[in-house]
């Protein structure tokens, strides 16, 4: 971005993000680029070089400074993209966008590229792979198959790699992973403050998609600044860094709010190795196919609101003889649950865990409602019907297959579930 003063002398700077309107108009961000903003505020002239990094092309613009907006879509959409780029650096509280600045497009010069790159072929086609998808979503009868089809859509139809499922939790302003795929740990029922989510955070907390093509270039932006308010003393304003969930060093995310009847239940962030792997063309898939799981999961929870099915039959005496007991540790003030000294989960799924070996020790009944969990639920700090129990036995069932710690929950009807136990069950409460 070139300004100049009104003697003539002209000013260059970079910025983080410039917003298409339309074939006549763009946006860019003003934070607190003092001097750019005092010509541009002079003058009303600005010239803009924006790179094409899959092509490799440039164009030049001439821009024509037309007004600031403080408020309405435009402004909201570069303050969240603008503070998913904070939120990979801890500046949140740093990164603040005082205004959108609208411009005018007078003039456009396509650039030759100094190395042009070859056309890249099409990832998928994404009309086929969200129609496949939503069909398969469609005859999803419960809970579990409605999460598989979804999963397996991403990899086989949208050949993404790596996704994460967050649901939120309102009561505690918090995310947990529901499903994952691509990651050597799965993480299911993993937990984080929705302040601390990054990306992930910031889409759900704006409502709105945000897609960073080129994370290492946003970070190395973002340090530059933080850098900069450390020269300045403004440390007690940020946060330390946050790691960055799944991929270690991942070249772009996007995040994608999931929304049902008028509210977010959750995020979607897919992410990649490579630079510049998501389109607007992936924001609107995701986008669509995200409402319709989150649809799902809240028609499904509807149902399961109901009547439970027929009361499964215990069975008691499940565990076979002459094996090592299970020994489980509950810590009752966060409900975390270790399995041989090994964590488990905490939380409300914890407080479930808790409840049925104790049950289990107590009657050797190892089959459990749905019902009864929630006339348990006092006891259990379940949260609203919202974030209701099919999700967390859901959760809980999958973090127990990953573990592979000798137990697991296994369906058997409608409402309807047994704890199986690989061995003698044994509940240590410290105090």
């Amino acid at each position: 971005m070139c300004t100049v003063a009104a003697d003539g002398m002209p000013h260059v700077n970079f910025l983080s993000h410039a917003e298409y309107i339309d074939d006549a108009h763009v946006a860019l961000t003003y934070q607190f680029l003092n001097r750019a903003r005092a010509n541009v505020l002079a003058t009303g002239r600005v010239a803009l070089s924006v790179e094409d990094p899959v092509g490799g092309g440039s164009v030049l613009l001439q821009l024509r400074y037309l007004r600031t907006d403080t408020e309405g879509p435009v402004f909201e959409r570069l303050r969240a993209k603008l503070a998913g780029i904070a939120a990979q650096t801890g500046m949140e509280k740093i990164f603040h966008l005082r205004g959108a600045d609208l411009y005018r497009v007078e003039a456009l010069r396509k650039l030759n590229p100094v190395h042009p790159l070859p056309s890249l072929a099409p990832r998928c086609d994404l009309a086929l792979g969200l129609r496949r998808m939503s069909e398969e979503l469609a005859e999803a009868t419960d809970l579990h198959s409605l999460l598989a089809a979804f999963t397996g859509g991403l990899q086989r139809e949208l050949r993404l790699g790596h996704a994460i499922v967050w649901l939120l939790e309102e009561q505690r302003q918090g995310l947990y992973t529901l499903a994952s795929i691509g990651y050597e740990l799965g993480g299911t029922g993993a937990e984080m403050p929705l302040a601390e989510a990054g990306l992930a955070g910031v889409a759900l907390r704006e409502n709105v998609p945000i897609r960073i093509g080129h994370m290492s270039q946003a970070y190395a932006y973002g340090m530059s600044w933080r850098r900069k308010a450390e020269q300045l003393g403004l440390q007690a304003a940020m946060a330390d860094t946050i790691p960055l969930p799944g991929l270690a060093r991942p070249g772009s995310q996007l995040a994608v709010p999931l929304r049902a009847r008028g509210r977010s239940v959750g995020v979607l962030l897919v992410e990649s190795e490579h630079d510049q792997f998501f389109s607007y063309d992936d924001e609107d898939a995701l986008t669509a196919i995200g409402a319709q799981l989150a649809q799902g999961l809240a028609m499904l929870r509807a149902e399961e609101m109901g009547e439970d099915g027929p009361t499964a039959a215990a069975t008691g005496g499940n565990t076979p003889a002459g094996v090592a007991p299970l020994r489980i540790r509950h810590y009752a003030r966060d409900h975390s649950v270790f399995v041989n000294d090994e964590y488990l989960i905490k939380g409300v799924a914890g407080a479930i865990v808790a409840k049925l070996v104790r049950d289990q020790i107590d009657s050797g009944r190892d089959a459990f409602s749905t019902r009864e969990l929630r006339l348990a639920g006092g006891d259990l700090r379940l949260p609203e019907v919202q974030d209701n129990l099919g999700v967390r036995l859901l959760m809980l069932e999958r973090r127990l297959a990953e573990r592979n710690f000798g137990l697991r929950i296994e369906r058997c009807g409608r409402g309807q579930y047994r704890l199986i136990a690989g061995g003698p069950l044994e509940l240590v409460t410290p105090a």
